[in-house]
């Protein structure tokens, strides 16, 4: 690989370079002759294949000066449209063949809420689907990232989902393969919060259904979709109620490959959120995604979960304002470093064991309503 400056020419990756100000066109700047020059120094001869990511006046002189040597350019930006898509390109082909492996060590994976520009935080990440399906051209991603589906919102907006199961696993699909390293994806659930269920109309029983049935869909239509199951409720004993409800159905929760999600959270004390999560533990579930989870409920039982998400770090940032201390962007709120140290101070917190020691062991509701 080669670097090709406006007054140096063709240069390697280590040379030390005196600084210069100088455009590629403007007068000193290194002639076709010279790159000829070095470009047969450096064995560049007839039969060799060049790629250049190169702005247009710096493709044109190295086009150029190696048409003398019978070399053609291969101009890797040549169907973008603009820096954005260059941008895009340079991503696709940085990115690791492989899906980075999560950090591991004491306390569970923090996925950090964020918008599209997260992607380029090299850190795991929640997105919502709303987000996305607005984004006008999609990022590259570098390390794992997980998608809500934004269930919340619609209910709430909308009081039903909107958005047809064909067209999400559309935009799922398409998200998988262009954004790349998606680990897992929520379902089209129907939290069961009070103010939803009152926007609804519908049961608490009805919702639970509907997220099982939104399940079955999506698996049935993309199996090879990272779709998760998730378990709601409006108490400890319709989470409880809900797992049974998905064995009737086929699935068995306790064999689950992926995550379980716990959602319904948002909103709860931490002593509430730390009983439904010990309840689902003492059911048998052991790998929890807990939703929003984060602080308090995280001292209380952080040991019990795998995973969490939040992008609380954004919001405490929003209120106290201000520019952005580490000079990364204009303000707090956006920036990465402030998400990074926000997640590493959650996942501390759970590191302590439960206060209240294992989980109790709990009894599924053996009668649903039909």
């Amino acid at each position: 690989m080669l670097i090709l400056s406006a007054r140096y020419g063709l240069v390697q990756l280590d040379d030390v370079l005196e600084p210069y100000d100088l455009r590629m066109g403007a007068l000193g700047s290194v002639s076709a002759e010279t790159l000829a020059e070095q470009a047969t120094a450096l064995g560049i001869e007839w039969g060799a294949e060049v790629y250049a990511l190169l702005p247009r006046t710096y493709l044109a002189r190295l086009d150029k000066a190696l048409r003398t040597l019978d070399v053609y350019v291969q101009d890797v930006y040549e169907a973008t449209g603009g820096i954005g898509e260059q941008r895009r390109v340079n991503a696709i082909i940085g990115r690791p063949a492989t899906v980075p492996a999560l950090a591991e060590g004491p306390g569970p994976v923090v996925w950090l809420g964020g918008d599209v520009q997260a992607f380029g935080w090299n850190t795991p990440i929640l997105v919502s689907y709303g987000r996305l399906r607005n984004a006008k051209a999609l990022p590259v991603a570098n390390a794992p990232w997980v998608c809500d589906s934004r269930g919340y919102n619609e209910i709430a907006e909308h009081g039903r989902w909107t958005i047809p199961a064909a067209q999400y696993v559309v935009d799922l699909t398409r998200y998988a393969e262009q954004i790349g390293h998606l680990a897992w994806a929520a379902p089209q659930d129907w939290p069961c919060g009070g103010q939803l269920l009152e926007r609804t109309g519908l049961t608490e029983l009805e919702h639970q259904q509907r997220t099982i049935a939104s399940v079955l869909e999506l698996r049935a239509m993309a199996p090879k979709l990272p779709i998760i199951c998730v378990v709601t409720g409006s108490t400890t004993a319709g989470y409880l109620r809900h797992i049974e409800m998905y064995r009737q159905a086929g699935i068995d929760l306790h064999a689950e490959q992926l995550v379980v999600g716990v959602g319904s959270l948002v909103g709860r004390p931490p002593t509430e959120i730390a009983a439904i999560i010990r309840a689902l533990r003492g059911a048998g579930l052991r790998r929890l995604h807990g939703f929003g989870v984060k602080g308090r409920a995280l001292d209380m039982v952080g040991d019990l979960l795998e995973s969490v998400d939040s992008a609380a770090w954004s919001t405490e940032a929003r209120r106290r304002g201000g520019k952005c201390q580490h000079g990364l962007v204009t303000w707090e709120r956006n920036c990465p470093l402030a998400a990074k140290t926000w997640g590493e101070q959650q996942r501390a917190r759970a590191t302590r064991p439960s206060p209240d020691g294992a989980p109790a062991l709990f009894e599924l509701p053996s009668l649903i309503p039909q």
